[in-house]
């Protein structure tokens, strides 16, 4: 069976972007195809060639239960073996044929023209980038460059994979179709520009940088990192460790990484590059009390929750970077905090009452709704108590599951079952009518690409290579070009967000005053 052993996430995912979605269908078709990967002796020889090809393979491998990687000349096939063994390592259980004749979709890297046998009709997708320019065509190759940028390397790699599912779905996905073309640099997100932005990307000092978040988007970002000649130091801020479920969108890990802390993780996928790497196993709440120094030059965040993201900007970050994915989008938000730009906290504020996690726990064990169960719950998880036998029978009942699929959670805090069975979609699906009512989960291209942006947002203003991007900027991976949009999110007159607050105004202004050597019409807004 050349499914991964995660693959139920993949499923999970795949039913919030898909109509009229039926898992046993989807799984049918995922195992007809055959996705192929080709590439020349100038992808496996240049910088760029070989780092799409590498982020390529940690995308489809993930989800595609059979990959060729066909080496279009000698030198090319000389490389093979090591990009068969990353796919591998990913997805043991994967298919890696040795012929290419049951090819269903081509993904093709480098600048060969595929020669293509036989009565089918498919249509190849080349891919390939120049510096920050990322590249994809249906009509011929676009080569491969040989800077060391990563990022117009890994936007192609994104949006190779986005095709693919694209072209397989497109049944579900109505008005998708493909990219005919794709020519747009990674720095200023133009689908349209004449003359894509596109300055030499000289060695970076990142200072000192933050990234909260070590999961899905936080792995695109490490990615980015990894690939990049850059010295300073980065504080890798995450408290939890990898599950199973997780490596269905984390475009970093392997199977042997369950267990493992994710901040510690990210330390050793950075382990090649100058830059220091210091996790915290931490909440970010935890790790600011500890710090004592509440000075943040730039911080990347790559949660996946509001209330933290509000944190963030309470502890007044000189510049902050956010990233997130929902149904088929990518978003990124930049920020400072003072002018008449919104600040973080202004986008995730509440709007009226919202669940308390017990709430929101007890309606997703389908126990009912009332006081005495809500105690229950409550108890349960401020106590850290197991999940017995007689508890799992109740919800069992309740959730209309057989008791054997739960078993595995006995002896385990609700918490983690919660995290599990539920988030994880190890178990529990709920919902009527074939409608899933689940947490949302990104597609791997997705989460990839939101963190591969969030580390050249980061980049972007560390080398001051353009001015900060308007506040909001969305790109929908489900349809073709122009798909991304860049929007301006004001301050609300008379919001309560704290950026309209004097004392957290003065308090930013002290810990970042502007040079008094700076003329004051030049000085740069922080």
């Amino acid at each position: 069976m050349a499914i991964a052993d995660y693959f139920e996430k993949n499923v999970q995912a795949a039913s919030l972007l898909l109509q009229n979605f039926d898992s046993t269908a989807f799984k049918a078709l995922l195992e007809q195809q055959v996705i192929g990967v080709a590439f020349d002796e100038s992808t496996s020889s240049t910088p760029e060639g070989r780092t799409t090809l590498d982020l390529l393979i940690r995308l489809l491998a993930r989800f595609y239960p059979n990959i060729a990687l066909v080496a279009l000349d000698d030198a090319a096939r000389k490389k093979s073996g090591m990009f068969e063994a990353l796919a591998r390592e990913i997805n043991p259980h994967i298919a890696i044929p040795k012929s290419a004749r049951e090819v269903s979709r081509w993904l093709v890297v480098g600048g060969s023209r595929l020669k293509l046998t036989g009565s089918k009709k498919i249509t190849p997708i080349y891919i390939g980038s120049d510096n920050w320019v990322t590249k994809l065509s249906t009509s011929g190759p676009v080569g491969s460059g040989s800077s060391g940028n990563p990022f117009g390397a890994g936007g192609a790699a994104c949006f190779g994979a986005a095709n693919v599912f694209r072209s397989i779905f497109s049944a579900q996905l109505p008005g998708s179709q493909l990219d005919s073309k794709i020519t747009m640099s990674m720095l200023d997100l133009d689908p349209g520009a004449l003359k894509p932005k596109n300055p030499p990307l000289k060695k970076i000092n990142l200072g000192e940088c933050h990234l909260i978040g070590a999961g899905a988007v936080g792995n695109g970002f490490l990615w980015a990192l990894a690939h990049l000649k850059c010295e300073g130091e980065l504080h890798l801020v995450d408290a939890e460790s990898l599950e199973l479920s997780n490596l269905q969108r984390y475009a970093m890990t392997v199977p042997s990484d369950e267990g493992k802390f994710k901040a510690d993780l990210g330390r050793t996928w950075v382990a090649d590059a100058k830059l220091s790497v210091t996790p915290h196993k931490a909440t970010w709440e935890d790790y600011v009390a500890a710090r004592g120094d509440w000075r943040f030059e730039r911080v990347a965040v790559a949660v996946d929750n509001a209330a933290t993201r509000i944190h963030v900007q309470a502890a007044l970050p000189k510049s902050v970077f956010n990233s997130w994915t929902q149904a088929g989008e990518v978003g990124l938000s930049r920020h400072t905090f003072l002018g008449d730009a919104a600040c973080l906290a202004c986008l995730y504020l509440p709007k009226g009452k919202t669940p308390n996690f017990d709430e929101i726990v007890l309606k997703a064990l389908r126990l009912p709704e009332d006081d005495c169960h809500l105690r229950e719950v409550r108890v349960r998880l401020d106590t850290g108590q197991t999940s017995e036998r007689a508890f799992l029978d109740r919800v069992s009942t309740a959730a209309n599951i057989p008791i054997d699929r739960l078993l595995a959670f006995e002896g385990k805090p609700l918490r983690n079952f919660y995290v599990e069975a539920i988030c994880g979609g190890a178990v529990l699906e709920f919902g009527s009518g074939g409608q899933h009512n689940r947490a949302d989960v990104p597609m791997v291209f997705q989460s990839a690409l939101a963190g591969i942006l969030l580390a050249a947002d980061v980049v972007a203003d560390v080398a001051r290579l353009r001015p900060m991007l308007p506040t909001i900027t969305q790109v929908d991976l489900l349809k073709t070009l122009p798909m991304i949009t860049s929007t301006p999110r004001r301050k609300q007159a008379g919001s309560r967000c704290i950026c309209g607050d004097p004392d957290f105004i003065n308090q930013y202004q002290v810990k970042y005053p502007v040079p008094s050597s700076v003329p004051r019409k030049t000085r740069r807004k922080s």
